[in-house]
């Protein structure tokens, strides 16, 4: 069994990382972290979500001694300018004790429109959904995600997605195709 760090307290996302690591065939006692202060309440942009990810693996990471891995998952707005429309997308990133990061991402789903204008000003997603849905805490549980498909598919999916595609380079089948056994 090994540690592993997690840049965030949200129970889903720890749970996330417990899925993700046991179904690559990897046992692990789970250490969550509060995430480094400074980043965006909601990223918007792919470099913006990804460094959400990567700050948060990293500084998991140097905060658990002992943690072989830290990882961070961060979700946030990618615009579809063509379509003029919004899409949630969640990433995550595994970082090791050499630097090096593997990144995965989740399936992506379209923000409703009336709540982009709140998002874009400095609001949270969650904050957004639990208000207009009237549903404490959506965020920490099953996410607007789970709201819009009637609970088919939850947050912890789409979190669990994302890190056990940041964990395929780390497989230990796949290990020597990515050149992680160096």
């Amino acid at each position: 069994m090994i540690t592993v760090a997690v840049g965030s307290k949200n129970p889903s996302k720890v749970r996330a990382v417990e899925v993700a690591f046991r179904l690559i065939g990897i046992r692990v006692r789970v250490v969550p972290l509060e995430p480094p202060r400074g980043l965006p309440p909601e990223p918007v942009g792919i470099d913006e979500i990804l460094n959400g990810a990567v700050e948060r693996a990293k500084y998991a990471l140097s905060n658990v001694p002992n943690a072989e891995f830290g990882v961070g998952i961060e979700a946030g707005l990618l615009r579809l300018g063509r379509v003029n429309s919004y899409i949630d997308l969640t990433m995550a990133a595994v970082v090791d004790r050499r630097g090096i990061a593997t990144i995965g991402l989740s399936p992506g789903f379209m923000v409703p429109s009336k709540f982009v204008s709140e998002i874009l000003s400095g609001k949270e997603l969650s904050e957004v959904a639990e208000r207009y849905y009237k549903i404490p805490g959506v965020g920490r549980v099953y996410g607007l995600i789970g709201i819009l498909t009637r609970r088919f598919i939850e947050r912890l999916d789409l979190n669990t997605e994302a890190v056990y595609m940041a964990l395929i380079p780390r497989a230990p089948w796949n290990r020597d195709v990515y050149g992680l056994d160096k």
